[in-house]
């Protein structure tokens, strides 16, 4: 598996050792941002190591830099510009890596270092121990593209963090540091070094029974069957949401590097 995993994708490394399978996020150029080809083999990934008797436990993380910026803006712009969004080929590919994270009945570790943007805060719902470093800069910006949340934050977000402190990170968008998503219950720590105290923690689960972690992992978390059926829902609303003129416009001028103007649309729901 691992070796053809490596030849697929050079933005994706895959490292099994002793148990643990680390799966690294490589795309400095875009500070982590994933691509559908990314996302495809992210999940793909997570099926196969689900199943491999030889993984106990997953590490995900990025480069020295950075852990992911979410998507990346070029994809977004391509599904605004589609006349017809196909939801099974155009925008299932993140929502594909979404479920397969939260299908995974193995313990699954994030380790984070500078930036985790969008999917890159809505992925932790479904990992099981989350540390980060002080200098690691989260955001939830779906309101700032014109869309709306995805990966089951509807049903995460609130009772984790509370209502006024969710409603603060979706309805600004704005960023905030580690010490405000250690509030919000989005890591479990902040650590001088994310990466090798992930290390640390998976070490200690690779060597308990593993049917023991999957059991307690599904005793404590909600049903799948709700999970999964959330992550859909949200899914079908961002379809929709994808081709509004509030988030073809939040693209446009990311790329042109200029404010966007929503104030334009407001007419079009009065």
């Amino acid at each position: 598996m691992l070796a053809y995993l490596k030849n697929q994708n050079p933005h994706l490394h895959f490292d099994l050792i002793d148990g643990i399978l680390t799966i690294s996020i490589i795309r400095s150029e875009a500070k982590n941002a994933l691509n559908s080809e990314m996302y495809t083999q992210l999940a793909q990934a997570l099926m196969d190591a689900d199943q491999k008797n030889d993984i106990r436990v997953i590490i995900l993380r990025g480069n020295e830099t950075d852990f992911t910026a979410g998507n990346d803006m070029n994809y977004f712009l391509s599904l605004a510009q589609i006349e017809h969004v196909n939801m099974d080929r155009s925008i299932s590919p993140p929502f594909q890596f979404l479920k397969a994270l939260a299908q995974c009945s193995k313990p699954i570790v994030a380790a984070i270092r500078g930036c985790a943007i969008g999917v890159g805060v809505t992925l932790l719902f479904h990992c099981d121990l989350v540390f980060a470093e002080d200098n690691a800069i989260f955001q939830l910006p779906f309101v700032n593209l014109g869309l709306s949340v995805e990966g089951a934050t509807s049903l995460f977000m609130a009772p984790q963090s509370g209502y006024h402190l969710a409603a603060e990170l979706l309805l600004t968008g704005q960023k905030f540091n580690a010490e405000k998503a250690l509030m919000a219950r989005l890591i479990n720590e902040i650590v001088p070094n994310a990466y090798t105290h992930a290390q640390q923690q998976a070490q200690k689960m690779v060597k308990l029974p593993l049917s023991s972690l999957k059991i307690i992992k599904k005793q404590i978390k909600f049903p799948l069957e709700q999970i999964i059926q959330c992550i859909d829902q949200e899914a079908e609303i961002v379809a929709n949401r994808v081709k509004s003129p509030e988030t073809l416009e939040a693209v446009t001028s990311f790329l042109q590097k200029r404010s966007p103007e929503f104030r334009q649309f407001d007419k079009n729901y009065s």
